[in-house]
């Protein structure tokens, strides 16, 4: 008797070890790195070529350690009914307390012990391993499941057919796959940082080419009065004066206003002409400019500018009137960040944090690049496309051309003008108010 007992419990030991194999296998495979999986079947290792397979076809492959789960667990339940309950009540008859519920006892103590070593071996130790180890994991189990899966075919072709009638019967569509969103792939580049396997300039990167395509040429142009530029009259020496003290290397030309631009002027096509031509018509020289639109997303003019191999783009508003300038340095600083040559070494931050922890910030600098590292909150759906600038915004807000000391809320934050050039906002002091000036300024509000 004792041998055919220990003979049943070593089978449901193997049965736990066979549905700990199936868990593990399962959360690998889904959990494993498809690049990391392709490098090494590309190195010629058949296990990582098999787990790719699998991994490629998630529903047969699921289904496959479904049926092998269910009938372990089936199995599990009958050699244990058997095995462990008749010998348990036994026993338990001879206890003068509890021998009246010998038989029910000891079914409860049977299906306590197996859920609890099937959940420890057959589960959470499995998975946790399997987790911790996906690829290796995945490529070691890939040869014995994809021969099962090749068995068990008819089986789960029959299980598919009648999971898909019954999805169709609730109206359920059976041919979708889970879309990968941008949050997806910020979070996971987030989670990788987190881990260390990913650098942070690298989900830095990642991030501003998720957001580049959202962006526009309005949010990240040179506004108009900004922009250098040459008028079609000015003598040669003015010209290349301009050029010397600006130490921009392309200059738009101009005829009685910015706003009919005859062409752009190159700093090396001006410096061949004063040093190896007699000709002192600059103007020839002029390249034909091209125009973006306000609204244009940054993609497409990346495109355009690689497209006619141009560097520089006027931008128009609705009205067709000139409103600021692009350049190629701008578009790729929404990616990569500030780009610094030889005459910006000494160009001043325009977003400095202060030692109170306050910041001040230039009024030409783009709205959504002082949220990104601030924490502003996004702009009100109701309020896009009116400003792109921290200018603008206060502009926006106040309904007036701003003074000194002006000062505006924004959630949380507040902005006060600090210094003016003239008519436009030079300098904007953006600090957090505490909380207990917000609820004073929340209940003079209320009172008013």
């Amino acid at each position: 008797m004792s041998g055919r007992l220990g003979i049943e419990l070593l089978i449901i030991f193997l049965l736990m070890v066979a549905n700990g194999f199936f868990a593990a296998s399962e959360i690998a495979t889904v959990s494993a790195r498809r690049g990391r999986l392709q490098q090494q079947a590309e190195a010629g290792k058949k296990r990582a070529r098999q787990a790719l397979e699998l991994a490629e076809e998630p529903d047969r492959f699921l289904a496959t350690v479904q049926v092998g789960i269910t009938l372990i667990s089936t199995l599990a339940a009958a050699f244990s009914g058997a095995s462990l309950s008749g010998p348990l009540a036994a026993w338990l008859r001879t206890l003068p307390l509890v021998g009246a519920y010998a038989d029910s006892l000891a079914l409860a103590i049977d299906v306590l012990l197996i859920t609890y070593f099937t959940l420890v071996i057959g589960e959470l130790a499995p998975k946790r391993l399997a987790l911790q180890h996906a690829e290796s994991v995945a490529s070691a189990a890939a040869p014995v499941m994809s021969l099962l899966s090749r068995l068990a075919r008819p089986i789960v072709g029959l299980l598919t057919l009648s999971t898909n009638l019954l999805l169709r019967l609730l109206g359920q569509r059976t041919d979708t796959q889970p879309e990968v969103t941008e949050e997806d792939i910020v979070y996971l580049t987030h989670e990788g940082f987190t881990s260390g396997a990913v650098e942070r300039e690298e989900e830095e990167f990642i991030r501003r080419a998720l957001h580049f395509a959202d962006r526009t040429v309005r949010e990240v142009m040179r506004p108009r009065s900004e922009v250098v530029a040459i008028e079609a009259s000015a003598p040669l020496e003015e010209v290349a004066r301009v050029f010397r003290e600006s130490g921009y290397s392309r200059l738009p030309v101009y005829r009685d206003t910015i706003d009919n631009v005859l062409g752009i002027l190159h700093a090396k096509d001006l410096l061949y002409m004063l040093t190896g031509s007699t000709s002192r018509d600059y103007l020839r020289l002029l390249r034909t400019p091209i125009f973006a639109l306000e609204q244009q997303h940054l993609d497409d003019l990346l495109r355009r500018f690689k497209r006619e191999r141009a560097q520089i783009a006027m931008v128009i508003d609705e009205y067709s009137q000139v409103s600021g300038l692009v350049t190629m340095e701008d578009l790729l600083e929404e990616l990569v960040g500030e780009i610094q040559d030889e005459y910006d070494v000494d160009e001043e931050r325009s977003i400095v944090q202060r030692e109170d922890g306050s910041w001040l910030v230039d009024g030409l600098e783009s709205y959504e690049t002082v949220r990104e590292q601030i924490g502003l909150p996004p702009i009100p759906e109701e309020e896009r496309g009116q400003y792109s600038s921290i200018a603008g915004l206060v502009q926006a807000h106040l309904d007036r051309i701003p003074h000194e000391g002006d000062r505006i809320t924004l959630g949380t934050f507040e902005l006060e003008v600090v210094d003016m050039d003239g008519r436009r906002v030079d300098k904007v002091l953006i600090r957090q108010r505490q909380a207990g000036e917000q609820t004073r300024e929340d209940e003079q509000e209320t009172s008013a």
